[in-house]
């Protein structure tokens, strides 16, 4: 039985950097009504992120200080090698961004921070909050029926709808819009906290193997964050999720392996997550967009995670604040436009990774570096446009 109905302008599903971020810009800029629900009881363990130092201007833009989100949540990367294509060391800087000062960001305190900020300045935040079905009005609006295991179930009228729900892209799913999945990519680490006291290099490292690469970090918390991506059934086959199977390929490592010495484990067991590359096939919905990974996700070799996931929230919150706004009727090809724009950039982008993964041809037969060499079509290319 629903208990209660609650009306609001925005309603953003998703408590991640880009749904934060979103919330956040319209805060500031308009006086509407936002409304961010998130499923998880933000507990979840997060992994560490590589940010160059672009951020700073997306957080001056959300008019918060750096020192807010405390002193080790920005830590300076001093020093970056990749092992790739070759034994000989190389310089990692991204192939997909000008070269900049990069740090290590602790996210747990910088999505927080965000969350913290959001309810200070009027949002409303719902965690562990499912959303069961949606409905949308002839007028436009949606109707929402949401579930709290405590609240019970409740429904919230919603003007606009976003889905920054990440890669699942629940809400868009929901809606039954499908998205592109160019691989079955994920990521298995485990996090190791150093046990000496000696002063460890801010750094970080990355090499590739017949399986798969590694990424190994040091956090601001002075843990280690060390991750193997691979495809799924790679991960599957090798067990990677149990601890003797991951250790065992991490001891195969020429160089990873180094980082974790005179470190102890601080987790249990190796956590899995999904790192596949998707693109949305966006369908023009009135009052709905999809920023983040739910619109477009990327490998993380990349680096375009958290820069993407701000900018789109950023962009799509001027878009939703001037279609709520301002009757103009060419509100509706702005937001078609955005969504062609991420179309073109997501091909860009797969250019860009096929290139970058072909660098590598020691294992040319190896299941993993054999579907990254092959080419991938493009959206343009399949005739798929908003």
């Amino acid at each position: 039985m629903v208990s209660s109905i609650i009306d609001t302008d925005v309603a953003i599903f998703g408590a991640g950097p880009a749904g934060a971020c979103a919330a956040l810009s319209l805060l500031n800029h308009t006086n509407l009504d936002i409304t961010l629900i998130e499923q998880s009881d933000l507990n979840r363990e997060r992994i560490g992120e590589h940010v160059t130092e672009s951020i700073f201007d997306f957080i001056d833009y959300l008019k918060i200080k750096p020192e807010n989100f405390g002193s080790d949540c920005f830590i300076p990367t001093f020093d970056s090698t990749s092992y790739w294509g070759s034994d000989l060391p190389g310089m990692r800087n991204s192939v997909f961004t000008a070269q900049q000062s990069t740090f290590q960001l602790n996210r747990e305190q910088f999505d927080l921070q965000l969350l913290e900020n959001i309810a200070e300045r009027g949002g409303r935040v719902m965690p562990r909050t499912h959303c069961q079905q949606i409905n949308q009005w002839e007028d436009g609006r949606w109707q929402l029926k949401l579930s709290h295991p405590v609240h019970g179930a409740f429904i919230l009228c919603a003007r606009f709808i976003v889905d920054a729900s990440g890669r699942n892209a629940n809400i868009s799913r929901q809606l039954g819009l499908t998205g592109k999945k160019v691989d079955d990519l994920m990521a298995v680490g485990r996090f190791f906290e150093c046990t000496s006291d000696e002063q460890k290099k801010q750094e970080y490292l990355i090499e590739s193997t017949e399986h798969g690469w590694w990424y190994g970090a040091l956090l601001p918390n002075n843990q280690y964050s060390i991750c193997f991506f691979s495809d799924a059934d790679i991960v599957s086959n090798l067990r990677l999720n149990q601890q003797s199977h991951f250790n065992a390929l991490l001891a195969q490592t020429k160089h990873i392996k180094k980082l974790v010495k005179e470190t102890k484990v601080t987790t249990p067991h190796p956590w899995v997550r999904q790192a596949y590359s998707q693109s949305n096939v966006f369908e023009s919905l009135p009052n709905f967009l999809a920023i983040g990974d739910a619109a477009c996700a990327f490998d993380p070799i990349s680096s375009l995670g958290i820069g993407f996931a701000l900018s789109s929230g950023c962009h799509a919150a001027n878009l939703i604040a001037a279609n709520l706004t301002d009757t103009d009727s060419n509100q509706e090809q702005l937001i078609n436009q955005f969504q062609m724009d991420l179309n073109n950039q997501f091909d860009h982008y797969l250019t860009l990774r096929q290139q970058f993964y072909q660098q590598e041809g020691r294992w040319q037969q190896a299941p993993f570096w054999q579907r990254r060499h092959v080419k991938i079509t493009t959206l343009q290319s399949e005739g798929v446009s908003a």
